[in-house]
């Protein structure tokens, strides 16, 4: 019986979050996919601090590849607030920092040349989270992210099968429970880390020392979010009036690239069948809630409650109707399939291919917010800016 999967019940009371200071409270979703979801993601925020929105974000859910950009903005996000949100502030604290470490360092190839230290009893993982911490987080304690905004990291919990989500004010799943992040001394590198503890790459991070009200002795071992919610909308699925806009920067399904071995080549391309089918139900279920809401309105009727607003895109999407004044303004069109086939790793990437992958999610973001929501946007259409 205690293998069974039943609800725990308990969770930690949230501080209410404050409104927007005008216009619509947002609510951003970052898949994973290494560094390409890393840049990608935040052309997206980029995007939303260049059309003056970015404080208007209410809740940032982000998995894998997506956390790192996710974390960045939660550690600049008081620097970011002291300076009204500005675009420049924006690129100094959240953008540069990131752009740099990825253009210049290869963690995959630190993490090897760190391998000796794994004899001590560190994990590759907690390696990758002590580079986080060094070139990114700065020691950066999960507990002190800031309550204006709901940073919610995601992992998978392979003993109960969940999303495990890691906040500021708790952290837990719907099997184990949840409790209060405060003095757990988890720092944000590590929730991080979990986030995109790819299997078979990266071992699961092992929680212990935490008692969860329903663990029931399981040992909450938690491995890269993508395994459970590559997209990471569940977490922003009941939003509500929230706008909500979503990235999936997640690997494209390409066949013949398997191998010949056929045990291995069968089971890689399982995966993909089976990771391909999870992304593809949830992206139709939220463009679902979407359309429900827009018909609603049509028809001068109340949305549904389980209707939703926003926009969710891929770096494959090929739009077939953009609004004509982001082509005006943008006419730059991106290729979004070549992005895509990037390879999800946490290698170095030349510059080039990084200022590429930041304008793809920026002109995504633009181009599907002033196609179906124009109205949220100002009056003058950002424009791009070379990225410092």
């Amino acid at each position: 019986m205690d293998d069974l999967v039943i609800p725990c019940g308990k969770t930690v009371h949230r501080s209410p979050l404050p409104p927007p200071p005008r216009g619509p409270a947002i609510a951003v979703a970052l898949s994973g996919g290494g560094f390409r979801a890393t840049l990608s993601g935040l052309g997206v925020l980029r995007f939303l601090a260049d059309a003056g929105l970015l404080a208007q974000v209410r809740v940032s859910s982000s998995v894998s590849g997506g956390s790192v950009a996710n974390g960045m903005f939660g550690c600049g996000y008081r620097r970011l607030s002291d300076a009204d949100f500005r675009p420049d502030a924006f690129d100094e604290y959240v953008l540069r920092p990131v752009t740099r470490l990825v253009t210049e360092k290869s963690l995959s190839r630190g993490l090897i040349r760190q391998a000796w230290k794994a004899l001590g009893g560190k994990s590759r993982t907690d390696l990758l989270a002590g580079e986080f911490d060094r070139l990114l987080f700065g020691g950066q304690l999960l507990e002190r992210l800031p309550l204006e905004c709901r940073f919610i990291i995601n992992a998978a919990n392979t003993s109960t099968a969940a999303r495990f989500g890691f906040e500021a004010e708790a952290l837990g799943d719907y099997v184990i429970g949840e409790v209060p992040t405060a003095g757990t001394g988890l720092s944000l590198a590590q929730a991080v880390a979990a986030s995109a503890a790819v299997p078979g790459v990266l071992a699961p991070v092992v929680l212990r020392g935490i008692a969860f009200p329903c663990q029931r002795g399981r040992t909450v071992r938690l491995v890269d979010g993508g395994t459970y919610d590559n997209s990471a909308l569940e977490p922003i699925d009941r939003a509500g009036e929230r706008l909500i806009v979503a990235l999936n920067a997640g690997g494209l399904f390409v066949t013949g690239r398997y191998g010949r071995i056929p045990v291995v080549r069968d089971l890689k391309l399982a995966e993909s069948l089976l990771y391909r089918q999870s992304t593809a139900l949830r992206r139709r279920a939220m463009v679902e809630r979407f359309r429900a809401r827009e018909q609603a309105i049509r028809d001068g009727e109340k949305p549904p409650e389980w209707s939703r607003r926003g926009v969710l895109f891929g770096l494959g999407t090929s739009l077939k109707q953009i609004s004509e004044d982001w082509t005006t303004t943008n006419p730059r069109v991106p290729t979004p399939a070549e992005v895509a086939l990037v390879k999800t790793s946490f290698d170095r990437f030349p510059q080039p291919l990084a200022a590429r992958l930041v304008y793809t999610g920026w002109w995504l973001a633009g181009a599907t917010l002033a196609t179906y929501h124009r109205d949220v946007l100002p009056a003058q259409l950002p424009y791009w800016r070379a990225l410092p």
